[in-house]
């Protein structure tokens, strides 16, 4: 009897707990549901958040006082330390860290003939035992060179050799106890409009000096002051000035993007359209320079105009037909050889003749041509010598022509393009 009165008194016990149990774990549920759908309303205001005013809005949500942000190769990078406030921006302190890895790798190149002939510009060392890349204008007709170093010293060099084609030198700095230190590169396949750029180089003198801009444009085709075309140009609209040329343009890595070399102006000032040779163009040349002294480029031995709606409709073609119209070909040359056509119907085109009625150059190799920055492009690489295929248009239909061998390039028929 005893044991049933225990029984009976602890079965309403058990219970009372086993129902104050089922209580907790279902507040703890109810809870845990409550607080995830909370999270997840919060991410989602987050996320608008970020989404309309980035990942600053959403610091600042935090109490983090921003600045800038650097967008890095690996991620999102934030400078700060442990100050309520910063006294310089992510983006002040990625410039001001350029300049200081890059400065004692840029020189100041000055160029002498005879006693009283002298040019001046930069240079860019590119090897630790001196080997230096600057303009081919900046050499000019020198025989004798200088480098200034941002240190203050200054450093005999010899010349190794220069391309007119595509406006670079390069030189040798004199051997010393200490290594030089080389510039690192980026590849033209990185590069972005709109990507920030640093130029640096010595302006009408002022030896050093930094200015930041962004890549305006690329694959710009830009005739030098004498007259050769350049291909594939960077154009930006950090400050360049006379002095500037030969100097580097960087990016924020401090790796060089491109050298330097021309600005466009109706004042002779920078009027925020610079321009510079891309780094795989400089390095290309540079390493056949060093090699060999020289530089062998492939081309074609044809006169020829970039093709255009109005002589596309001269010709009773489509208007949006794009490429190079060969005008003439070289008699007897490798192109008239190979099988390339020129025309036969001679009309005025603005100041000079052309010849219509040949192929339309659409391919070299398996470059699309369609103006003549893609044409020089598509050359660039190429040797005297080398076989190149090549798709026409002819008659209206699509041909292959196999096995063009190109020519020396010259300044003479570099000019055999009308635009």
């Amino acid at each position: 009897m005893k044991d049933g009165k225990h029984f009976r008194f602890f079965l309403p016990l058990l219970l009372i707990i086993l129902i104050i149990l089922v209580l907790v774990v279902l507040f703890s549920w109810t809870d845990s549901i409550s607080e995830k759908n909370r999270l997840k309303e919060l991410s989602k205001e987050l996320e608008k958040v970020t989404k309309e005013g980035g990942e600053a809005a959403l610091l600042s949500l935090a109490g983090i006082k921003l600045s800038n942000i650097f967008y890095g190769d690996d991620g999102v990078i934030i400078f700060a330390d442990s100050s309520d406030s910063w006294n310089y921006s992510a983006d002040e302190l990625q410039n001001m860290s350029v300049y200081e890895n890059s400065k004692k790798s840029v020189v100041e190149v000055i160029s002498l003939s005879g006693l009283y002939d002298r040019s001046s510009g930069c240079g860019v060392i590119i090897s630790s035992d001196g080997y230096c890349i600057t303009n081919g204008h900046v050499i000019g007709s020198g025989d004798s060179f200088t480098c200034l170093m941002e240190d203050g010293s200054a450093i005999s060099a010899s010349l190794v050799g220069v391309d007119k084609m595509t406006d670079i030198a390069v030189i040798k700095l004199e051997k010393r106890e200490e290594k030089y230190i080389p510039l690192s590169f980026a590849l033209d396949k990185e590069l972005k409009v709109g990507q920030k750029v640093i130029a640096i180089g010595s302006p009408f003198g002022w030896s050093w000096s930094q200015s930041v801009g962004t890549i305006s444009g690329l694959g710009r085709l830009v005739t030098s002051s004498s007259g050769i075309p350049l291909a594939n140009m960077i154009q930006t609209d950090a400050a360049v000035n006379p002095g500037n040329s030969g100097g580097p343009l960087l990016d924020g890595h401090g790796r060089i993007v491109g050298l330097n070399t021309a600005i466009y102006t109706t004042t002779g000032t920078a009027q925020g359209i610079s321009f510079a040779i891309p780094i795989d163009t400089v390095m290309t040349v540079a390493t056949d320079l060093i090699r060999k002294g020289r530089v062998s480029r492939g081309w074609l031995d044809i006169l020829s105009v970039e093709m255009n709606p109005i002589i596309a409709e001269y010709m009773n073609i489509p208007v949006e037909t794009r490429g190079i119209l060969i005008s003439q070909v070289v008699p007897s040359g490798e192109a008239d050889r190979g099988g390339l056509r020129g025309g036969n119907n001679r009309v005025q085109y603005g100041n000079s003749e052309i010849y219509l009625g040949g192929d339309i150059i659409t391919k070299i190799g398996s470059s699309v041509i369609e103006n003549t920055n893609d044409y020089y492009t598509a050359l660039l690489s190429t040797k005297a010598g080398d076989k190149m295929d090549i798709e026409v248009i002819r008659n209206g239909q699509k041909t292959r022509i196999k096995g063009v061998v190109l020519v020396e390039q010259t300044e003479e028929n570099t000019r055999w393009v009308i635009r």
